[in-house]
């Protein structure tokens, strides 16, 4: 009976190890990728491009340290916004469902894990328990804390998987947005759409930080009290 637990428990973290090998072998073949690189691997037929790149998504959501912001851009220069938006959007579901189903497969002795390994993201999931929901979009919105790393917990935790898919497309979508934007103003940096696409996604990225800094401490303190 034992020898069985322990094979299923094995089994569950089959996933997290294929992740985990994914991140060591980009990490030590000094893969560099940047929008340029992309571009080259890029096919010349426009659906083969977008096939490719939406499969770049799903290497993305195994790989903790792959620049998700590149594919955005990315994405951006090579087609029109409309049709941009719809491929990053596609993507980023992608990206975000392959970690979930990981983290469900893996189940809540791997939530554990997270909440004992990232400290700062135990106490947002301590202090947003009871509605997860929202703690969702909130996490996804500030975008402090690993994508993939939050993704895992929310599948281990069993959360509803459209209603998560939703708020965390949702919480992301101002920062992807704009970084598609950018990709398509890439070619004139002289273009106010090119640095207003720039000044909106640093200002985002700023105002996560200050928000997630101020509802740490503000937390803290009513802790405190």
């Amino acid at each position: 009976m034992k020898a069985k637990k322990t094979l299923v428990s094995t089994v569950k973290m089959l996933p997290i190890l294929v992740c985990v090998i994914v991140t060591l072998v980009y990490i030590f073949s000094g893969a560099d990728l940047s929008v340029d690189k992309l571009l080259n691997f890029a096919p010349n037929n426009p659906i083969l491009a977008a096939m490719f790149l939406i499969s770049l998504y799903a290497a993305k959501s195994l790989s903790i340290v792959f620049p998700v912001l590149v594919l955005n851009i990315a994405v951006g220069f090579l087609f029109s916004p409309g049709l941009a938006l719809l491929i990053n959007t596609v993507g980023m579901a992608l990206e975000l469902s392959v970690p979930y189903f990981v983290g469900r497969f893996s189940g809540t002795e791997y939530a554990d894990r997270l909440c004992s390994k990232y400290k700062k993201f135990k106490e947002v999931v301590e202090y947003g328990h009871q509605n997860s929901y929202f703690m969702t979009f909130f996490l996804r919105a500030i975008n402090c804390l690993p994508m993939d790393v939050v993704s895992i917990y929310f599948g281990a935790c069993r959360i509803n998987f459209l209603i998560y898919l939703v708020c965390s497309l949702i919480g992301m979508m101002p920062l992807y947005v704009f970084a598609t934007l950018l990709g398509n103003s890439i070619t004139d940096p002289t273009s106010p759409k090119f640095w207003l696409c720039i000044g909106a996604t640093v200002t985002i990225s700023v105002t996560s930080f200050i928000v997630f800094f101020f509802w740490r401490r503000a937390k803290k303190k009513k802790l405190a009290e």
